[in-house]
């Protein structure tokens, strides 16, 4: 970690001159970042690229006035990128189809434009959103084709340094490391959103632990483990730990059989509704009240509110909705009586938001798309469908996947990429054959030594 760290010297004063540019420098921040990821782009440094955007979505996630560049920057970064992608495409090849899977949506998405109430933010929102399906795999693959599995490791050292800096000001800053209650949430917005990004980066940690098993030594992998582990359990968050027990839960059973797992798959659907009415008596008696905030957890923490207030608004336009980010604008609107009724935020649901932007038909073709998506990756491991699992348990209480410039949707097409795009596993293939044909012909020149 700490060579990690010297290696990448040169990009850590960058990320951190983004910062301070930013913060003091006011709009200069909106020409120098873009200038350096152009110089970075002339040096062919597109792992620098990449990781710089990631850096800027996270920081854009933040609460603090301070990092308001950020939110602004974001949107210059990614037509930058789209950009550097649409005019290079030979530098890309293979290209990634990914978007591919998802285009009879996004079509749904272009036709509900039609009917939307804020129709230019609902389309830079819905440009965005096709833009990031685009690049985030093309860019990993790319990237990984120039640098191999020192890419995967950066990514996961990257991970772990942004928990290591939220407990550091845990600990010298707690004021700003904490809200909620004094719900731990780092650098992040909020402790929900921290608590996403671990569950996320753990699932991407794990699976390229999976696939590149030798990456890191047993110190390292305790290491990084814990750090994610730790910061999970610091913000609170019920809906992550359950996920997070999804997870390893399914990826046992379905490694000892597919057909296992579904079963318990489908024996789990048949309890919910058991659990669902018995969820306070099982939590009381094992003595995890204050872990799962059982009061607030009685309550449904405002958002059973939100989701029959977005399922009234639903039955005005069931099969077409109005457009991406139809459910902030709806939303925004009826602060004011949401607000007495006792719910402030969004909807906190990504298939209600989906029904409400582009209707029964939109939520349809995006969850064909994404069980495609994973349906595929099936092939190449059997922690395919565990993560979806896991994946589609977050997003029944949180919205990120609906949104496309947040630190969490590029971690989600990572996820996917790194289990379904060949590219992957066939080049990791040949460095196994590599290493065996190296290996015989080291035994071969020591018989004719011996000889």
């Amino acid at each position: 970690m700490i060579l990690a760290l010297k290696d990448n010297f040169q990009f850590i004063i960058i990320l951190l001159s983004w910062l301070i540019v930013g913060i003091y420098g006011g709009p200069v921040a909106y020409v120098y970042i873009p200038l350096t990821v152009l110089l970075l782009k002339m040096k062919g440094l597109y792992e620098e690229m990449f990781l710089g955007f990631w850096f800027l979505l996270i920081l854009s996630d933040s609460l603090e006035p301070s990092m308001k560049f950020a939110q602004n920057t974001k949107n210059i970064y990614i037509v930058l990128l789209a950009g550097l992608f649409f005019l290079n495409q030979k530098d890309f090849r293979p290209i990634n189809h990914l978007f591919q899977k998802f285009s009879p949506f996004f079509l749904i998405a272009v036709i509900a434009l039609a009917y939307s109430e804020t129709f230019l933010i609902s389309l830079q929102k819905t440009i965005s959103y096709f833009l990031i399906f685009m690049i985030a795999p093309n860019y990993m693959i790319k990237i990984y084709h120039d640098n191999g599995n020192s890419f995967l490791k950066k990514l996961v050292y990257f991970i772990t340094a942004i928990l290591i800096v939220g407990l550091i000001l845990k600990v010298l800053m707690p004021e700003i490391a904490a809200s909620h209650g004094g719900r731990f949430r780092g650098i992040f917005g909020n402790p929900n959103g921290l608590a996403i990004f671990c569950i996320l980066s753990f699932l991407l940690t794990y699976l390229i632990n999976h696939f590149r098993p030798l990456l890191f030594s047993r110190n390292e992998k305790i290491f990084i483990f814990s750090v994610v582990l730790l910061s999970l359990i610091l913000t609170g968050s019920r809906s992550a730990a359950v996920a997070l027990a999804i997870f390893l839960g399914f990826a046992r059973f379905f490694k000892i059989s597919p057909f296992f797992g579904f079963m318990v798959l489908i024996i789990a659907i048949v309890l919910y509704e058991l659990i669902g009415a018995n969820y306070v008596a099982i939590i009381r008696y094992l003595g995890l009240e204050s872990f799962f905030r059982l009061e607030t957890l009685e309550k449904g923490g405002g958002r059973y509110i939100a989701w029959a207030f977005a399922w009234e608004q639903i039955q005005h336009n069931f099969f077409l909705g109005k457009g991406i980010a139809f459910d902030e604008y709806f939303m925004r609107k009826n602060y004011n009586l949401l607000s007495r009724l006792g719910h402030e935020g969004g909807v906190h649901n990504s298939y209600l938001i989906l029904w409400l932007n582009t209707g029964i038909i939109g939520l349809m073709l995006f969850l064909r798309s994404f069980f495609l998506s994973f349906s595929r990756a099936n092939k190449t491991t059997k922690l395919a469908y565990p993560i979806m699992f896991a994946i589609m348990f977050t997003i029944n209480f949180e919205p990120w996947i609906v949104s496309s410039l947040n630190p969490f949707t590029i971690i989600f097409l990572m996820i996917i990429t790194l289990m379904s795009d060949k590219v992957f596993h066939e080049k990791e293939q040949e460095n196994v054959e590599k290493l065996v044909e190296n290996e015989l012909l080291e035994d071969k020149e020591i018989l004719l030594v011996d000889k």
